[in-house]
């Protein structure tokens, strides 16, 4: 395990253990509701989540957050997602459970990935309109979050989300990360945008000359991103976890120093 490695499983190991222990905390009714701490509140209630008659200050802090994180992406892309998420960190444990022993364990073709990577965006305009509604509940019924913070609550509709999320997830890497999260489809927003005004963005880049074109990089992407025939990855899917770069099969001199470079 390189460095990069490290620093990623140590990020996720601890936002992991921070955010189960809020879930037990909210479960047990010690911390009053999800929205005050989820930066996913930005998403579910929109700007309308600022508003003193919608909350108290500290959702209004945890929906800032969440805008900021987005923001961030712009930058340094969706370090969110591969470094801090509880949810994209269960969601490698259960495909790793069933899939570590494979050489990659992608059933859907690509196709079917270009075409299910647009209800992400559809679920986010549905939390806009429901937000600009007040009807921010209809989107809580299926909210992940807050049906894992106050199970004594949970409706059909939460326990179908969960179900895509940890069943469907076994065989398909981060499947909600990838086709429903509405968070992600508002980060890769924030970075449309940036690229729209030539904001420079982290990046992860390739020796092109170095590769044998072996496809072993987009094989294990658990974003399901061609790779092989980039020299930059440029796709605002970038979770930046650096698997490409750990699965190569170049020796460890060259796939740190000379294949790949954030």
């Amino acid at each position: 395990m390189n460095k990069r490695d490290k620093i990623r499983f140590f990020s996720q190991l601890f936002f992991l253990i921070v955010s189960l222990t809020l879930l037990v905390l909210l479960i047990l009714g010690f911390l009053g509701v999800s929205h005050s701490y989820c930066p996913f509140a930005s998403v579910c209630f929109g700007i309308l989540g600022l508003s003193p008659a919608v909350s108290v200050w500290l959702f209004k802090t945890a929906a800032i957050v969440g805008i900021l994180i987005a923001f961030s992406t712009v930058f340094w892309g969706r370090k969110f997602c591969g470094y801090i998420c509880f949810l994209g960190t269960l969601q490698e444990f259960i495909y790793n459970l069933n899939c570590s022993r494979k050489k990659y364990c992608r059933k859907l073709s690509y196709k079917t990935h270009l075409i299910l990577r647009v209800l992400k965006y559809l679920v986010l305009i549905f939390t806009a309109v429901t937000a600009f509604l007040a009807l921010q509940y209809l989107y809580m019924k299926f909210c992940p979050v807050y049906a894992l913070a106050h199970p004594q609550n949970i409706s059909l509709a939460a326990v179908f989300t969960l179900i895509v999320i940890f069943v469907l997830g076994v065989w398909v890497e981060r499947f909600w990360c990838r086709y429903l999260c509405p968070y992600a489809a508002l980060m890769n927003l924030f970075q449309y945008m940036g690229k729209l005004l030539g904001i420079k963005r982290q990046k992860i880049r390739r020796n092109i000359e170095a590769s044998v074109n072996c496809k072993t990089c987009s094989n294990y992407c658990p974003m399901g991103i061609k790779i092989e025939c980039k020299e930059e990855i440029s796709n605002i899917n970038c979770i930046h976890c650096g698997r490409c770069v750990r699965k190569c099969l170049k020796d460890n001199f060259s796939k740190e120093q000379c294949l790949y470079r954030d």
